[in-house]
């Protein structure tokens, strides 16, 4: 996998833009729901999805983080676009745990297809999303499809937290359109890399603060007895690999069921100085990294 890496990561630049595939984004906004523009005409898109896991480039929180997301986009025929989703958490904790506020542009030009959006992020102060401490991003999308036969598409994030982090998505995908196009599935692999400023912050802000009861009804985070620091946050390195299958169902072109399921291999452990704030006793530790199957279920009417 680690060769399968390299090979993505150093693919030919693309140099014109491309528009992103319609499926739940990993390097992306986990709690959105696929409802991209497919056409040039107005429209307005909802839906519902169901997240098994919350998986961020491979990483993930020790307890499991399953969401029910609810968005809504509306989408003009220049191309541009606006979107929303809230996403309750679905565990015992359940609570609205994040939100987020999309707005961008997409356009077609022959095989090549393009994006760009701004996100703004919203997280509950009791979550445990490893991307919590992010605050918003940018994000460019570019694709180019070989006449049916592949699709290379490739995307850009800047994260905006308390240090901004740089990540890159390159994907191969090809779809398989059955049933007069109302079947289509997608097989695709991809490879993640970026730097990790972010999940230093969600160790120390998140991961190491535990949760205390402070009344019968009210929760708040205590200030960590151990800090960490990632030496590599900085380093921009290969993350993960993934390979994912999603499959979408459309009825009258309104209504669409989706299903996707991915395995992701995290590549590359963060190597983490933990500092005991009483007595400044450092040990240094690899985090202990395994690979995940997780998939989300969803349905989105049009109009």
């Amino acid at each position: 996998m680690k060769t399968l890496s390299l090979c993505l990561l150093f693919l030919p630049s693309i140099t014109m833009f491309a528009q992103q595939h319609d499926s739940l984004p990993t390097t992306g906004n986990e709690q959105t729901i696929p409802i991209r523009n497919e056409g040039r005409k107005p429209r307005f898109s909802a839906g519902l999805e169901y997240l098994s896991d919350n998986v961020y480039t491979g990483r993930k929180d020790p307890a499991r983080i399953p969401y029910l997301s609810a968005a809504l986009g509306c989408y003009h025929k220049s191309g541009l676009y606006a979107e929303g989703a809230l996403s309750m958490l679905m565990n015992n904790s359940t609570r609205v745990d994040a939100g987020i506020f999309s707005a961008g542009y997409m356009f077609s030009r022959g095989n090549f297809d393009g994006e760009i959006s701004a996100s703004k992020f919203f997280y509950n102060t009791l979550s445990d999303n490893v991307r919590s401490e992010v605050k918003g991003d940018a994000h460019a999308s570019l694709a180019y499809d070989f006449n049916g036969i592949i699709a290379v598409a490739a995307d850009g994030y800047m994260n905006f937290g308390v240090k901004t982090d740089y990540l890159i998505k390159l994907a191969l995908e090809h779809s398989f359109d059955l049933f007069n196009d109302h079947l289509n599935i997608t097989p695709a692999v991809a490879a993640n890399a970026g730097t990790q400023h972010y999940y230093d912050n969600y160790y120390n802000n998140r991961r190491l603060s535990p949760v205390i009861n402070v009344s019968k009804k009210q929760k708040q985070r205590q200030s960590p007895s151990v800090t960490a620091d990632m030496s590599g946050a900085s380093n921009f390195t290969i993350l993960d690999d993934e390979l994912s299958l999603p499959i979408s169902y459309t009825i009258h072109k309104r209504l669409s069921f989706s299903f996707e399921p991915t395995y992701a291999i995290p590549l590359h452990p963060a190597v983490l100085t933990l500092t005991t704030v009483s007595t400044k006793a450092s040990t240094v530790k690899v985090e202990p990294l395994s690979n995940t199957f997780y998939w989300s279920l969803g349905i989105t009417y049009k109009w």
